[in-house]
């Protein structure tokens, strides 16, 4: 049969679901994009059509020719969903990022079905999008067309109700923005997850002036600073009353996330009652008074435990209610290796007993990663096409059910970066090429240049690796404590202050030899690629710009391990100093100036790692105090510009 479209053919739907209609719409107006006429959507066709058809549920779905025209079948109308998705793939069309400036459709006439037959289905069962900060949730409606072109299946809104919002969406934003958004998520058969560090809300602080022992006991008296007292029956009762109200005010979503404060130690209750319980005992064992407060006509729901942190370990007496899934999130790992490299052993095998404590759990635990995070990534993911295909099938073998990636971070960026197009493709398939992936998503990218887009990134992804190294087994480096952030500047996983000295020149060696690297992407923009990636290229100039910055400090870390003179750390400290200038200015053409209160905050913190240094080694007694006045009233200048509501 000829399988050029005309205007002969229709689109064959039986199925009143909605996403199943969706399904035909969406087939239907991208076809007329491309040139094809406008083929009517019926129940019953009399001359050849495209079939649409689907099973009660699931993501596999099979196409191609059939007697008729052609078909395809979802396991579920989500499925049928991807099909049409994977038919236009074959025609053309991709979504790279979100938003239609990134979309390609092109036009194709005439228009002919492909004659091969497929047929598919995800490796990993969940693959959710965490909307993770009000720059993006105002991108929502962008980012849920294509998380389900894209084929994930959940979109998870990571909220909190604490200002200002640096990490998440605030929970007034998702209210603000649900009408809009559920009717998207749902017309795509969408699952919806919500919340995050929500446990101390449960359990307002102010009970402490007249209920104290509802709070945990710091080892010296009660505290209201952190979670909880988990041994004393009424806090559990107020937190469950507390999480009812709140299932019954967001009943949209399958599952709750109610989690404990985010530190890395030290927020858990050491009363005598609890004091022979672990963090993840304790964790889970509030987790499960969560679960029992579900309400019952709703089967499908369920609460998270979180195991993070201190709670990466698995819970050793407790055992989980059956409403409580597991979700692991490896921020501490090294993101130079995939999971199942040797640097990550101690993380996999953290993973491997919390799946083994929630074993009950038919659907598996759930991972939470970092590949969008610009946070953790100080603004500039890097591309980590190796990393996240080894991860995903280290994940797929070790039974993960649900793996989700995180967006969030300073500030919008000015066009998704790559991972989040990888993770997508990976998560369903991990036995995937990498590099094939990523020259997929630069083609559609840089159509004419996609090798040299490729290339460029590769480039990036190789610089980064000295960068990104760390033992998940040290002690990471934590923010700044006190109320001198000069003396005790804030810090994270990319900032290693206190490695050991030979460490630290070993990954100087690293950081130097990668400077051809990023020469060699410099040249494939400046020679391949043309003027038609504005937002692309300036993505990738700052994560280079980025990593010039974080050789130089790592050059001045080690100076100073090495006692070097005064006028040698002078100057080094200088070089750092421009190398953040380039940074600020970078933020000034590209930041928008709803977000730069916030970028500049977090900038802010590679600055008191510089004063630092010049605090220590440089600076006489007067001006050590001039330069705390100056930086106190640059922070307060930026934390003025923050979104305080």
């Amino acid at each position: 049969m000829d399988l050029t479209l005309t205007a002969a053919w229709v689109i064959e739907l039986a199925s009143e679901q909605p996403t199943a209609r969706f399904a035909a719409t969406e087939l239907q107006a991208t076809l007329v994009r491309m040139g094809a006429p406008l083929l009517p959507i019926t129940a019953a066709a009399q001359g050849p059509r495209i079939a649409l058809r689907h099973g009660p549920a699931g993501d596999g779905f099979v196409r191609g020719p059939d007697g008729g025209g052609f078909s395809l079948r979802g396991d579920g109308p989500r499925g049928l969903l991807y099909a049409v998705y994977d038919l236009l793939e074959a025609l053309g069309c991709r979504w790279p990022a979100p938003g239609a400036s990134a979309e390609h459709v092109p036009r194709r006439l005439p228009l002919r079905l492909p004659e091969e037959a497929v047929a598919d289905r995800p490796a990993i069962a969940q693959r959710g999008l965490i909307i993770g900060h009000d720059h993006f949730l105002a991108e929502a409606e962008d980012w849920i067309a294509w998380a389900a072109r894209n084929r994930l299946n959940t979109i998870f809104i990571h909220t909190t109700i604490r200002a200002p919002a640096l990490g998440a969406c605030r929970l007034a934003a998702w209210r603000a923005r649900r009408p809009a958004l559920l009717p998207r998520i749902r017309e795509r058969g969408l699952r919806l997850e919500l919340g995050g560090h929500h446990l101390r809300d449960l359990l307002p602080r102010r009970l402490f002036r007249t209920r104290p022992a509802l709070f945990r006991h710091d080892g010296q008296q009660r505290s209201p600073d952190h979670n909880f007292c988990v041994s004393n029956p009424a806090a559990l009762a107020h937190v469950q009353r507390t999480a009812a109200a709140f299932f019954a005010a967001y009943p949209e979503a399958e599952v709750y996330h109610l989690w404990p404060d985010d530190l890395r130690a030290g927020g858990w209750c050491r009363c005598p009652a609890c004091a022979v319980l672990s963090p993840a005992d304790q964790a889970l064992i509030a987790a499960n008074a969560l679960a029992a407060a579900l309400p019952e006509a709703r089967a499908a729901a369920r609460v998270a435990y979180l195991a993070y942190h201190d709670t990466e370990a698995p819970p050793q007496r407790t055992c989980p209610h059956p409403r409580v899934m597991p979700i692991f999130a490896p921020r501490l790992r090294s993101y130079a290796a995939g999971m199942d490299a040797p640097a990550n052993a101690g993380v996999a095998a953290r993973l491997a007993g919390c799946a083994a404590a929630f074993a009950t759990d038919a659907q598996g635990p759930a991972v939470f990663e970092y590949y969008l995070d610009g946070i953790l990534f100080k603004s500039s993911p890097p591309p980590l096409a190796e990393v996240i295909a080894a991860d995903m099938r280290h994940y797929h073998a070790a039974g993960v059910g649900a793996a989700h990636v995180l967006l969030t971070g300073d500030r919008p960026f000015s066009t998704a970066p790559p991972n989040a197009y990888l993770f997508a493709r990976l998560a369903w398939a991990p036995t995937a090429d990498p590099q094939a992936t990523m020259a997929e998503y630069a083609a559609a990218r840089a159509p004419g240049s996609g090798s040299a887009l490729a290339a460029a990134y590769a480039a990036l992804a190789q610089a980064w690796r000295p960068a990104l190294e760390r033992d998940p087994e040290q002690a990471a480096a934590v923010s700044g404590s006190g109320l001198d952030p000069v003396a005790s500047p804030p810090a994270d996983v990319l900032d290693p202050i206190a490695e050991p000295r030979r460490a630290a020149e070993r990954r100087l060696e690293a950081m130097r030899a990668a400077v051809e690297h990023l020469a060699r992407g410099q040249a494939l923009w400046e020679t391949a690629l043309g003027a038609g990636l504005v937002a692309e290229r300036a993505e990738w100039e700052l994560g280079a710009a980025l990593l010039h910055f974080l050789r130089l400090r790592q050059q001045l870390y080690v100076l100073v391990a090495r006692e070097a003179p005064r006028a040698l750390v002078a100057e080094a400290l200088d070089e750092a100093q421009a190398a953040l200038s380039v940074l600020l200015a970078w933020a000034a053409r590209h930041v928008p100036a709803r977000a730069r209160g916030g970028h500049l905050l977090l900038r802010a913190a590679l600055q008191l790692q510089l004063d630092h240094i010049a605090d220590r080694r440089l600076l006489a007694p007067l001006a050590r105090l001039g330069l705390r006045a100056r930086r106190a009233g640059t922070l307060a200048s930026h934390a003025l510009r923050l979104d305080w509501r």
